[in-house]
């Protein structure tokens, strides 16, 4: 996937979540409104709708048979990460908003898994803050 599709999946994800009331909106805070940050990749279990207990050391552990939402592209999706990291090839941010002293995720839970499973320190985030809204 390139930016811009993530980028439409966040802005989709963020208005089937409420966060925004349209298309637009969403789309002008996610280009305007937000700011590229490392965040710790040990920090990440404080979000909101993102299952800490996905962090674990294998993809197949991260995503057990009986909580896979995606099916196997959960598995695929994981490994396809930890291929990219390995190679030290470039991965898309993941996409969140912080609101309300909470962060949610938009777009990213399996970057984030791959990222942990192959030991990164830190992972690339947008971040879209309630303050600049």
């Amino acid at each position: 996937m390139d930016y811009v599709s993530f980028l439409q999946d966040s802005i989709d994800t963020s208005v089937s979540m409420k966060i925004f009331k349209n298309r637009e909106d969403a789309s002008f805070a996610h280009i305007f409104k937000s700011k590229l940050v490392q965040l710790k990749i040990s920090e990440l279990t404080d979000i909101y709708n993102f299952d800490k207990d996905r962090l674990q050391k294998s993809a197949v552990t991260a995503y057990p048979i009986h909580n896979r939402p995606r099916g196997n592209n959960d598995i695929s999706s994981v490994k396809y990460y930890q291929k990219q990291i390995k190679q030290k090839n470039k991965v898309s941010p993941i996409w969140m908003i912080y609101k309300n002293n909470n962060y949610t995720l938009l777009d990213g839970a399996h970057r984030i898994v791959a990222s942990y499973i192959e030991d990164e320190k830190y992972i690339n985030a947008y971040i879209i803050f309630e303050l600049l809204m």
